[in-house]
């Protein structure tokens, strides 16, 4: 279990994203409900209903439609002498049998078989059934955290299934997404902007990121990508890949990064938390590289393997984002990056996890000067903001593409970065290379018709290029859809509207040949809102899309 954060003035053993331990309902509490529930059908306050969907429900007084304990109860007739249809009860759900009572009731025999939740406790055709199904039984925690993120109606409330028939994503903050793959959850970037430390949980929670790493934790994504890997997409990375032993999928740069991080967490006393390891041990993380070190953006497209048969993934090397001169032929609408006067009374720094001073509205990162942690705070950031000695990582950067692969074949792309490849200006080798640009470029315009693009609305380019680069990207990625990212860091918080506004006058300015569906999100508002997509609806459907699929085998 893993440990962490401690919650200043809490008892000792409360940890925000540490040493929790989920202690299973007991079977007297069970009880207890069970005599409640047989209590309230003698009184007839409590109403049993016929059902034809596979759910046993109830309504009564103080009932929100299911027990609390985690458990479920089996009611079928025996016999009865006046039928009423008020008692009838059309579905049975199955489970471990461990205890059974039989009552008379007003002429009408009702065995009641207690079921304590098992991993077979009901079917439900909305959850994933695959051997990679992230079904974690009755953890409450993990149900608590899958609907936080996903929504509680997308979520099975006992198994913790997430609907195998959507794929689902929840923002993070800035570009960091936890995504529901079909019921496949993996985290896309681990970054959380504002990391607070939590209040207890009877207080309301008032952060501006209302998001722990314990939060992370507990969803048991099984894979984290890093789209690349300075602070403010990879810190917290390598801490939850030890705890829930799980893949990160990034750069040969950044996999270095990932094991400086464990050993430097490793070594940490921890002393402000009474010395409880930050980390089990400090054996290296599963970081995969996807690319090869040192390699020119662009000489490798490959796939990865993680969720088939659900989905294949393409991935490639691009350009970070980065400062350039005005371009002559492209028009400049500047952008207005400042934050809502109000951010500091709507949203005071309160505790920040990572033991530095806060800088301005932000918390500090791996790059500020750290100062002598209180009780909550611990270092999980990336070491040197993602780059050490020998291995600048930070800014090396991947492109992904997400292919379903059966149906409409839905895809998405994810990149937390958008470079100004039109002039190929980066600190990876071969460059700065306007060819290396326009070869990428073409990798874009080859790639299977893109659904959603999650794309990074900001770049480090801005104050002389505005947005000209996420518009360039578009008119090769064509998506249907566009969500911007990275709107929390390197753009002021709270200055998302004023990228949107610049956004849609450079459409206008540049007469842009293509233009997506727009979907903006504000921060913080839209933090934790699930965005729902049906990947089997007829608008993906695209024959051009299926053949490239085919030809490019990211399915097989």
């Amino acid at each position: 279990m893993p440990r962490g954060q401690h919650q200043p003035g809490s008892p000792a053993h409360a940890y925000m994203h540490g040493s929790i331990v989920h202690v299973p309902s007991r079977p007297a509490r069970y009880l207890g409900d069970l005599v409640s529930l047989v209590a309230a059908v003698h009184s007839h306050s409590l109403r049993l209903y016929p059902l034809h969907g596979g759910w046993s429900s109830y309504q009564g007084p103080g009932v929100d439609g299911g027990l609390d304990t985690g458990a479920s109860l089996i009611i079928a007739s025996l016999e009865t002498a006046a039928p009423n249809p008020e008692t009838q009860i059309a579905s049975v759900v199955t489970g471990r049998v461990v205890g059974r009572s039989v009552m008379k009731m007003g002429g009408v025999a009702l065995a009641v078989v207690f079921v304590i939740l098992g991993s077979s406790c009901r079917e439900n055709s909305a959850a994933a059934t695959d051997d990679h199904s992230n079904s974690v039984g009755a953890n409450a925690a993990t149900v608590a955290a899958r609907q936080k993120f996903f929504g509680a109606e997308n979520v099975d409330p006992w198994r913790g299934d997430v609907r195998s028939d959507r794929v689902i994503f929840s923002w993070v903050t800035n570009a960091s997404l936890a995504a529901s793959i079909r019921g496949r959850i993996v985290l896309l970037d681990t970054y959380v902007n504002r990391l607070e430390v939590a209040p207890p949980p009877d207080e309301t929670d008032f952060r501006r990121s209302p998001i722990s790493v314990q939060d992370l934790i507990d969803l048991h994504p099984e894979a984290i990508f890093l789209g690349h890997g300075h602070g403010d997409h990879a810190d917290n990375a390598a801490y939850l890949a030890k705890w829930l032993n799980i893949p990160i999928y990034s750069t040969p740069e950044t996999c270095d990064v990932m094991q400086v991080d464990v050993q430097r967490m490793a070594t940490d006393p921890n002393t402000a938390n009474g010395g409880v390891k930050i980390i089990p041990n400090g054996n290296p993380v599963n970081c995969i590289p996807l690319v090869t070190r040192g390699s020119v953006p662009g000489t490798e497209v490959v796939t990865v393997n993680q969720l088939k048969p659900v989905a294949g993934i393409i991935a490639f090397k691009h350009i970070h984002s980065g400062t350039v001169p005005t371009d002559p032929d492209f028009p400049f609408v500047p952008v207005i990056n400042s934050s809502d006067s109000r951010e500091s009374q709507i949203y005071p720094v309160g505790l920040c996890v990572t033991p530095a001073a806060p800088n301005g509205l932000q918390c500090g990162s791996g790059n500020s000067t750290l100062v002598t942690p209180v009780a909550g705070q611990e270092d999980l950031t990336t070491t040197g903001f993602g780059n050490i000695p020998g291995s600048p990582g930070g800014s090396i950067s991947l492109f992904y593409e997400f292919v379903l692969c059966d149906g409409t074949h839905f895809t998405f792309v994810w990149h937390n970065t958008t470079g100004p490849l039109k002039e190929g200006v980066g600190s990876d080798p071969g460059l700065p290379s306007p060819a290396v640009g326009a070869h990428l470029f073409a990798i874009m315009d080859s790639l299977p018709d893109t659904d959603i693009e999650f794309g990074s609305i900001v770049s480090a380019g801005f104050a002389t290029n505005g947005v000209r680069d996420p518009v360039l990207y578009q008119q090769h990625i064509k998506p249907q859809i566009y969500v911007p990212l990275h709107m929390t860091n390197v753009a002021e918080l709270s200055s998302s509207l004023e990228f949107k506004l610049t956004y849609l006058e450079t459409l206008d300015a540049e007469n842009a040949a293509y233009r997506p569906e727009i979907r903006w999100m504000v921060d913080p508002n839209d933090y934790l809102h699930p965005m729902v997509y049906d990947p089997d609806d007829s608008r993906w459907a695209d024959s051009d899309k299926d053949q490239r699929i085919s030809k490019n085998k990211v399915c097989r």
